[in-house]
């Protein structure tokens, strides 16, 4: 496992580094009280790998974690093989950005003078902090990928201390045209990932889609941002289903394909029960683990869940679209939706509340808020419905008596 090894800092340039308990990585400035920590440059925190440090150990030296004035000393991690954009994530709340390889060696450093060799200059990396947040020694690492889902670009950040020139990580957004059975039935907006969910999800959220076993061919073109769904029998629909819809409250220009008069659901029933505790973990775990997020904060998470686990994750910048990924991976890998739950960055709407009853699920948790009629709407279905979630704090709204508190 990738891992930290250890945090160091110094208060002076051009000395050792010691090994601190836990630090704090600042967003744009670096390790707090370090004397390299600077919002003004790219290169704010640094990395050595223990395999190198290792390395200089078997040729005599004695010499450890801080000695090559690094700040984050890692292990299972081939850092120079990480090009610069790449980004770091680190323990729960830490994004970084690798800005730099290897540097040219700072004439007259303690390790320089000391042992007459540094490898830094050769074997170390350097990076900006893009989300800030504790780190400590066994902080579990993880290298990113979310170049298809961001776009950089170099803008000028403002602070109290001045202005700067940054590179910065901007959700990316792009349409997608569904067409069903060779007739185009809507575009949507969205992030360019996952779009055979989408469409399958979108689709069985507005009732084209009953079942995997009605589907016959789906044929995705990413570049073109299309995908085209043929279906055993031919479904066909009027033009009138154009029409008959809501324009709903989503992010990324959602739409529904019925009336006001003709949203309505079968209730759901279900014996579920879950701890507080149990819903206070996963939403701790919901929000660590989107890494765009982290990168933009520009895009909306959503999860299906059981009581001691995440089971399928997505992100999307529109918080249905999450939401009907989900539900798309789910139809089409045969993974059960019944006594589960939906975890959601966003706001529960009308609209999403009809969506999780279509599948069963009798309880949904936000860190955000519902709307009245959401609220009023799960009542109405059996559905518990809980907002706000934030550290050990939740309000349940509807049907509380599927929470427990004392294990009961």
């Amino acid at each position: 496992m990738a891992k930290i090894i250890a945090v160091c800092k110094s208060e002076e340039k051009g000395t050792r580094k010691k090994a601190v308990a836990e630090g704090i990585l600042k967003e744009d400035h670096g390790l707090v009280g370090d004397a390299h920590a600077d919002c003004c440059t790219h290169r704010q925190v640094s990395l050595l790998a223990m395999e190198s440090i290792d390395n200089v150990r078997r040729l005599g030296f004695e010499v450890g974690p801080g000695d090559f004035a690094e700040n984050l000393t890692t292990q299972g991690v081939e850092l120079l093989s990480l090009p610069v954009g790449t980004k770091i994530s680190i323990g729960g709340d830490v994004l970084l950005e690798v800005t730099q390889i290897g540097k040219k060696c700072h004439n007259g450093c303690a390790i320089l003078r000391e042992i007459g060799k540094c490898i830094m200059p050769r074997e170390g990396i350097f990076a900006r902090v893009i989300h800030g947040g504790p780190v400590r020694a066994g902080d579990r690492i993880k290298i990113g990928k979310v170049d298809n889902e961001t776009e950089t670009f170099s803008i000028f950040k403002l602070t109290e201390k001045g202005c700067s020139s940054i590179d910065d990580a901007v959700a990316k957004e792009s349409p997608l045209t569904i067409i069903l059975n060779n007739q185009e039935l809507v575009t949507l907006l969205c992030s360019p990932k996952d779009l055979k969910y989408l469409a399958v999800g979108f689709l069985s959220s507005e009732g084209f889609l009953g079942s995997k076993d009605e589907i016959k061919k789906i044929i995705v073109d990413n570049e073109r941002g299309v995908v085209r769904l043929e279906t055993v029998e031919d479904k066909e629909f009027t033009q009138d289903v154009l029409f008959k819809r809501i324009i709903s409250s989503g992010c990324g220009r959602g739409a529904s394909f019925y009336s006001a008069v003709d949203a309505t659901s079968q209730k759901v029933k279900s014996q579920m029960k879950i701890l507080a505790d149990e819903i206070f973990m996963l939403v701790n775990e919901f929000q660590h683990s989107s890494e765009v997020y982290l990168a933009t904060h520009g895009v909306h998470s959503a999860a299906l869940c059981d009581n001691k686990s995440i089971l399928v994750f997505s992100n999307d910048i529109g918080r249905h679209n999450a939401i009907d990924k989900i539900f798309g991976r789910c139809l089409l890998e045969n993974i059960l939706t019944n006594d589960r739950m939906i975890i959601t960055s966003g706001r529960i709407s009308s609209e999403i509340l009809h969506k999780v009853a279509k599948r069963g699920i009798p309880i949904i948790i936000s860190i955000s808020a519902p709307t009245n009629l959401g609220v009023r709407i799960a009542d109405n279905l059996g559905i518990t419905l809980i907002g706000s979630v934030r550290g050990k704090r939740m309000n349940v709204y509807t049907h509380a008596g599927r929470i427990a508190t004392d294990g009961k």
